[in-house]
């Protein structure tokens, strides 16, 4: 749908669920790039709306190739699974369908690629994210560095959406995990599995802008970690990796003992198998994970 196909260098992809009169903003933004070397997947997570039928009227007018994926509802990180599997171009982007980007945002990634895309221990550009009125939700002290996401981000404790720009080939080889009735996953599950083998390029500049709407995945995130523990499980099980730190290691402790309270099946998947340290890290933090537990608990009732 769109134009005529060709090989671009950008991949933007939108897992969406309901969100057919948003996905006009966010084509609007994409209309104004001044570097069009993208395309746009569009994967519909099962909308009951009028997705379909907007994204048809969006692909007739479109200057750029836009394809469209439908899929049964199963949560953002499937969507995003069954789309990453039919991308073919070098960058892939993940775009929410109610943010929208900056006018210079391909560009930039694309002259970003060009200075790093030989350097085969770079997986990831990371730049910065913004509110509707510009401000920048993470700064960074320098204009353009490489470092380590684990440490930089995650065992540095510093937190805020960023936009990360993945070359595609990264992207495939860490698929999110999947758990059989669970809707729900942290990114951060997969940022950290690539992190620990590949370094980010991070870039102090905006090119994409963000809105945190009542009812989006941001505003339900408690409910919806409860309601799909053994992703939340897995993300504590990461953030007890050695690499990220001790106070992440005590935080992931938690975070697993936490919801493995809330499973409904005494068998664990084995991906959520913990090593004797992790083990002995869980049982040290069981009095604390119980007091959280029964707050975040009472929190969503």
């Amino acid at each position: 749908m769109g134009e005529i196909k060709l090989m671009k260098t950008v991949t933007i992809i939108t897992p969406t669920y309901n969100r057919a009169e948003l996905l006009k903003n966010l084509y609007q933004s994409l209309e104004q790039q001044n570097n069009k070397d993208f395309e746009w997947l569009i994967v519909d997570d099962g909308s009951t709306d009028c997705t379909q039928e907007v994204v048809e009227e969006i692909a007739n007018k479109a200057s750029f190739y836009i394809d469209y994926v439908w899929k049964e509802n199963g949560g953002k990180h499937t969507a995003l699974n069954v789309g990453i599997r039919t991308i073919h171009t070098e960058l892939t982007m993940i775009v929410d369908s109610d943010d929208r980007l900056l006018p210079n945002a391909v560009d930039d990634i694309c002259k970003t690629h060009r200075k790093y895309s030989n350097n085969g221990e770079i997986g990831v550009y990371s730049f910065l994210r913004c509110y509707s009125n510009g401000k920048p939700i993470v700064s960074l002290e320098e204009e353009e560095f490489v470092d380590s996401y684990v440490k930089y981000r995650i065992k540095e404790n510093r937190p805020g959406d960023m936009a990360e720009v993945f070359k595609t080939p990264v992207l495939k080889e860490f698929p999110f995990p999947e758990f059989q009735g669970e809707r729900f996953l942290s990114e951060d599950v997969v940022w950290i599995q690539i992190g620990l083998k590949y370094q980010y390029a991070f870039i102090n500049k905006p090119i994409y802008q963000c809105e945190y709407l009542e009812g989006g995945l941001t505003a339900n995130d408690k409910p919806m970690k409860f309601a799909s523990p053994c992703g939340s499980m897995l993300r504590g099980k990461m953030l007890m990796s050695k690499e990220c730190g001790i106070i992440q290691n005590l935080k992931g402790a938690i975070i697993y003992d936490c919801y493995k309270r809330n499973l409904t099946d005494a068998c664990l998947d084995e991906r959520l198998n913990l090593n004797l340290r992790n083990k002995a890290m869980c049982i040290l933090c069981e009095p604390i994970s119980f007091y959280y537990f029964a707050r975040w608990r009472d929190n969503i009732k």
